[in-house]
């Protein structure tokens, strides 16, 4: 289908085409790497009282700029929605097995122990109260049951039972429909926030087979975007010329979206910023500098996501906050995430290969 004004010089096209598929192994990896600097930048400035913890030199108003900002940062469900295509990708080719996601998630579960044993004894070390706690806390915390050791790490255990019923998922997807398993992940969304908002928060009802429910439906529906994402690009293509021509464009809409959802900051506002920036970004021809440093990001993204709030939030906070000024605090953090992610990602790798049954 195209769409062509008048002048050839202005001209919109809309091409479905089946030439590529909608976003490759490189593209995945970059925007997992857009999405732990969400991560890293949310974390450290999502705090109403930003301003008492550094120095912000921008403000909207009288609310520093940097913690508007952290409103438009929503990087889990950007690493759900890559989650959702990339396994879609593997269930269509018929490579998806429960085997085969066990023993993924047994890969991350090692990358996750080590970053426990490597944090709780610093914890203990330093006398940080809770580190390592009981005998209960402790393998609560290792199987993900519970987050008390770093909080960040709630993502851990819903996503694995996500990750383990996704054969499923698609299997019941493909026989309902995309469009309808949208809807209807939309509605469970849409309850599983309202129960968490309304009673399992307020009570601190966390680690209860309820909040696990509840976590699952909430992080289903990005899951299943993703998921749909793929089906679209199995079939066509959708390639806007006029954007990938007019690059300013791209970044102008994305402004205001951020603005948008900064603004607003609510669930379908979210919802909306995250598929656009999912699809906007793979508009963007990207300068090999930053291809190189966001491809460096996303191999690394997932042993950053479990170690970097030992840094900002639990162990170090005044050392990465003593740099004062947001943009040095936040590119310390960065950098001390990504080369200790290196040493671990080392070891991790090692261990891993000395297990036959995950090296094969």
């Amino acid at each position: 289908m195209h769409i062509i004004s008048n002048d050839k010089r202005d001209s919109i096209r809309i091409h479905f085409t089946t030439e590529s598929a909608f976003m490759n192994k490189e593209q995945s990896v970059m925007l997992k790497g857009v999405a732990i600097l969400m991560m890293l930048f949310l974390h450290l400035f999502n705090h109403p009282q930003v301003d008492a913890m550094c120095t912000p030199l921008l403000y909207i108003g009288s609310t520093p700029l940097v913690y508007f900002l952290s409103h438009a940062a929503h990087p889990v469900a950007i690493f759900l929605i890559i989650s959702g295509y990339g396994l879609h990708y593997i269930y269509t080719k018929g490579q998806i097995t429960i085997k085969g996601q066990i023993k993924k998630l047994c890969k991350l579960y090692i990358f996750y122990w080590l970053t426990l044993l490597i944090f709780v004894s610093i914890g203990h070390w330093i006398g940080k109260e809770g580190y390592p706690g009981d005998w209960e806390t402790a393998v609560l915390n290792a199987t993900g049951l519970r987050s008390s050791y770093n909080t960040e790490t709630w993502f851990l255990f819903p996503y694995a039972l996500l990750s383990l019923s996704a054969f499923y998922l698609f299997r019941g997807m493909g026989k309902i429909g995309m469009l309808t398993s949208v809807f209807l992940s939309g509605m469970l969304y849409l309850a599983s926030i309202y129960a968490i908002s309304r009673y399992i928060a307020p009570n601190g009802a966390y680690g209860t087979w309820v909040y696990f429910v509840c976590t699952y439906f909430d992080l289903l529906l990005p899951f299943v975007i993703g998921a749909a994402l793929h089906h679209i690009s199995t079939t066509r293509q959708l390639r806007i010329a006029y954007l990938t021509q007019h690059q300013r464009l791209i970044y102008i809409i994305l402004l205001g979206l951020i603005v948008i959802d900064c603004s607003l900051s609510n669930a379908i506002t979210n919802l909306i910023f995250e598929i656009a920036l999912a699809v906007l970004f793979l508009q963007i021809q990207i300068t090999p500098g930053i291809k190189n440093i966001l491809s460096a990001m996303g191999k690394q993204s997932m042993v950053m996501w479990l170690i970097h709030t030992y840094f900002c939030n639990y162990f170090f906070s005044d050392f990465i906050y003593g740099f004062k000024y947001p943009i040095i605090i936040y590119a310390a953090l960065i950098i001390i995430s990504y080369c200790t992610s290196l040493l671990i990602s080392f070891i991790g790798n090692k261990l891993i290969h000395a297990i036959p049954w995950l090296r094969a």
